[in-house]
């Protein structure tokens, strides 16, 4: 496996970097003109708390592939696709704090949403953030002539973000909490298909939009479709399963947010169905196979894509 990380982390920062310059310049902006001054106080707070920006990067990413790299190309059509995706994934945090859900006092390092403004705010600001990310794909307008371009990027958004992926990946999480021995007399496969099931859906089908959004953006995205959606399958599994492995083992300091919170609450995860050492070798073995798949992606001299499986399967947050 290759530790040589740093080409791939300069470039991963770079991406981030422009990324959040976007938000400052046009996306803070937008958000300050059209909310409530609490409302846009509250939703700028979870947005600026920052975190790896992972959906966002991976979208411009997917939409970079096999071009030489130029700030040109970064055009405000990608960016306003990235950001939708970070816009539905900091609702999903927000909501997936609140004490109906998982109940947590942390996230990033900073208060949670609800802990700093009010319980209340916190749902209305996963609401504005939940349709805004939508919106923002009404802004892509590059392909003027294609006329499935937006219809497309909404529906590819939705399978991700709405009833088909993390919401039903996120009720049948907690359905499956403290639940577990409702499966407990079922064979393994049954088990292994449940969790599969849920953390395809609750996780990977948000990080799988992010690619085929920056895909669609391309003019081969036909072509390249099949080979991103299946690293996209698998690079969201292998996310997820990190997650897992650091809610085990990571200190609060680290993950910025309480670690022990899935075995405490009885959650179906990789640990509690495989056990630590099991599952850091599926961690292993995602990784090496994601290199070899992200060799379809890009060109031999490319790294992006070969490189990210180990800096997701490595990080301690």
């Amino acid at each position: 496996m290759e530790d040589n990380q740093s080409e791939f982390f300069n470039y991963f920062q770079t991406l981030k970097q422009s990324f959040n310059q976007f938000l400052t310049s046009e996306i803070y902006p937008l958000i300050e003109k059209h909310s409530h001054p609490i409302l846009a106080e509250a939703m700028i707070y979870s947005i600026q708390a920052g975190g790896k920006r992972i959906r966002p990067i991976l979208a411009i990413a997917s939409y970079l592939a096999t071009k030489p790299y130029n700030k040109d190309l970064l055009k405000n059509d990608i960016f306003f696709l990235a950001a939708s995706t970070e816009m539905i994934h900091t609702y999903s945090l927000i909501h997936d704090d609140l004490p109906s859900m998982d109940d947590d006092d942390l996230r990033r390092g900073i208060p949670t949403l609800h802990k700093k403004f009010s319980e209340s705010t916190a749902i209305l600001a996963g609401d504005a953030l939940n349709s805004f990310g939508f919106y923002l794909l009404a802004l892509v307008n590059s392909k003027i002539n294609d006329s499935s371009l937006v219809p497309d990027l909404i529906k590819i958004l939705h399978q991700g973000a709405g009833m088909p992926g993390m919401v039903s990946g996120q009720i049948e999480d907690l359905e499956m909490e403290g639940n577990f021995g409702l499966i407990e007399s079922r064979n393994q496969q049954v088990k292994e298909e449940i969790l599969y099931r849920i953390h395809k859906r609750k996780t990977g089908e948000l990080i799988l939009a992010s690619l085929l959004l920056g895909n669609r953006l391309r003019e081969d995205y036909q072509a390249r479709f099949q080979d991103t959606q299946s690293y996209g399958e698998k690079i969201g599994l292998l996310f997820q399963l990190t997650d897992d492995i650091l809610d085990s083992e990571g200190s609060s300091k680290e993950l910025g947010k309480t670690p022990g919170k899935d075995l405490e609450s009885g959650k179906l995860t990789y640990i509690s169905l495989y056990g630590l050492d099991e599952s850091k070798n599926k961690r292993d073995i995602l990784i090496n196979e994601l290199i070899n798949l992200g060799q379809q992606l890009e060109t031999k001299d490319e790294f992006f894509f070969k490189k990210l499986p180990i800096y997701i399967g490595t990080r301690k947050n």
